[in-house]
């Protein structure tokens, strides 16, 4: 496998270092500390050995013929940007699955090039969603159904749960024969909860029952 050239790894680095902002605002809801010093100046010198061995762990990965997936990047920003430097941020937040998916698809563009002929297909991810939904009235359970529906990504897939306005949400393609809306109009979410592969919530409608929803993440290479 060809290792990154110096071309390339220096642009791996110069994307983390016009990144830094825009991370530290996802992660902490500021770009700034409470003294309203930029982040990327009050930890300049860690952000910056950052970059400068980041390429390197990529190069460890074509090296070895193993994919750098999202999941990569989600564990590098914990162990190098969260734990280290920030040590106390929330990484089950939305924003934080924004991060590295904004971040990964930068570099993705640049590593891309490295995995063909090898992977040909392996950029093609595609991502099924097993929705299960446990139907409850009167505290008792009177239903249950689960269908396979495809998505673009897994974050589109739980922002559709963190942003619903009240509309109906049906944009996601049913793969079974169970047709319908992943939530339907007019409900109310609450005790929403998510990480890298599931997502559970309680939805409830104006005519008395409520929805358990469950839904598992089935990413296929």
């Amino acid at each position: 496998m060809e290792k990154l050239n110096q071309d390339d790894k220096d642009k791996l680095s110069q994307i983390l270092h016009n990144s830094w902002d825009n991370v530290f605002k996802l992660l902490t809801g500021s770009s700034v500390d409470e003294y309203g010093v930029p982040y990327k100046e009050v930890y300049k010198y860690e952000l910056a050995e950052r970059e400068k061995n980041f390429p390197n762990l990529v190069d460890i990965y074509l090296e070895s013929n193993s994919f750098f997936d999202r999941g990569t990047m989600k564990d590098w920003l914990i162990q190098e940007i969260v734990g280290t430097l920030l040590r106390d941020t929330d990484c089950r937040r939305f924003q934080f699955y924004m991060c590295t998916n904004q971040l990964y698809d930068l570099i993705l563009k640049v590593i891309r090039p490295y995995y063909k002929g090898l992977y040909p297909d392996r950029n093609k991810i595609e991502v099924n969603v097993i929705e299960t939904n446990l139907s409850i009235k009167n505290g008792e359970m009177f239903d249950h159904q689960s269908r396979m529906v495809s998505v673009d990504n897994w974050e589109d897939y739980i922002k559709a749960f963190v942003e619903y306005d009240g509309l109906a949400v049906g944009g996601f393609h049913a793969i079974t024969n169970m047709l319908g809306n992943s939530i339907q109009k007019n409900a109310e979410i609450s005790n929403l909860q998510y990480d890298e592969f599931h997502l559970s919530c309680d939805i409830k409608y104006k005519d008395g029952w409520t929805e358990k929803k469950l839904a598992y993440k089935c990413q296929l290479r």
